[in-house]
């Protein structure tokens, strides 16, 4: 799909503190390097003291200075979170310490692709309603070691962070140009819990076997998503500057990407950032944008490719072009209500 007018004006991330990663327990021996090692992931953002939602909330205040937008502003909050076990109603929440009064807030599913889901709903919004001035879309995952420590055996570290974007009618520095999905929904079983399972012990097919049965699947769904949306827009792959997927392992990634229409490898891409993460579901994407957009080496006429997808299986891909540089954040002690309408 073509947009048209629907810009990016600012992002946010909150990352809590890093910790170096080992080995898994019962890894391999005798020099036989682990899947998760393969994979490249070195250390992971691990929270003690925030909830998901919190740092949701936290990686929204951000992106509101970062666009010097007010929450009066906000016709949407879109919040995607994935298994949220603090019992929060987060888009509740985060309407009231972030939104406006007369905000209105929904929350996707769509598990790892939420953020790029997240990001489509909100551009939605946009499109069909001419008098709404700005949407926010927020992300937050957190994955305790007691129910998800045993994702290094299946070769990926899962990590714990917020972040945000806020999207404005043609105010932003990068404007949406065009978006795909691609569904595969004859795997959705795979990630169905078994039953007969309870609590931290209950695994689903793809827990206990990873990606690689299904990978010739995963291959010809990424590169039809990566295919449909760079047709769309009329832009060969040389013309990509940068690619930023989610941060599921370098192995994924380079059997994903180097045999589509990019040819690249996990280490051309914003990787070479979320490894040192870990891969945390909704929030990947976000968090790739955040660093690319505050990186201070993007021109104006570049473009970015999102490269997303979530277990059930669903793929998203999104093409933004840089019109301007990202504006700088607003002063540190400014509220988000100081902001001002686009």
């Amino acid at each position: 799909m073509l947009w048209q007018d629907i810009t990016i004006a600012g992002t946010g991330a909150w990352i809590p503190p890093i910790r170096p990663e080992q080995e898994p327990r019962g890894g391999p021996g005798a020099g036989q390097p682990s899947m998760m090692a393969l994979n490249g992931f070195t250390s992971a953002a691990v929270s003690k003291d925030n909830t998901a939602t919190q740092m949701a909330a936290r990686a929204g205040l951000k992106a509101l200075r970062h666009a010097d937008v007010a929450s009066a502003c906000l016709s949407l909050l879109v919040h995607a979170g994935f298994q949220d076990g603090d019992h929060y109603t987060p888009s509740a929440y985060l309407m009231r310490v972030l939104g406006g009064r007369d905000t209105a807030g929904i929350e996707v599913g769509a598990a790892s692709d939420g953020g790029a889901a997240a990001l489509v709903a909100a551009a939605d919004h946009l499109a069909a309603r001419p008098d709404a001035k700005a949407a926010l879309v927020t992300t937050g995952a957190r994955f305790p070691d007691e129910r998800w420590g045993y994702s290094r055996e299946l070769g990926y570290v899962a990590g714990d962070a917020g972040a945000a974007a806020v999207l404005t009618r043609g105010t932003g520095f990068a404007r949406l140009v065009a978006t795909a999905h691609v569904t595969e929904s004859q795997l959705e079983g795979q990630t169905r819990a078994r039953e007969g399972y309870t609590g931290v012990a209950r695994r689903s097919p793809v827990e206990e076997t990873g990606f690689m049965p299904h990978i010739d699947v995963l291959q010809r769904a990424t590169h039809r998503c990566i295919e449909t949306v760079l047709d769309e827009a009329g832009v060969k792959p040389a013309d990509i500057a940068h690619v930023v997927p989610i941060a599921i392992g370098s192995v994924v990634l380079d059997m994903l990407l180097s045999g589509s229409p990019l040819g690249l490898r996990a280490d051309d891409t914003s990787w070479t950032y979320g490894r040192h993460i870990g891969h945390a579901g909704p929030s990947d994407v976000l968090l790739a944008l955040d660093r690319t957009f505050r990186s201070g080496t993007l021109r104006a006429g570049e473009r970015v490719l999102v490269v997303s997808f979530g277990v059930g299986f669903r793929w998203t891909t999104a093409l933004f072009e840089v019109t301007r540089d990202p504006v700088a954040a607003a002063p540190a002690g400014r509220s988000q209500t100081e902001g001002v309408c686009p």
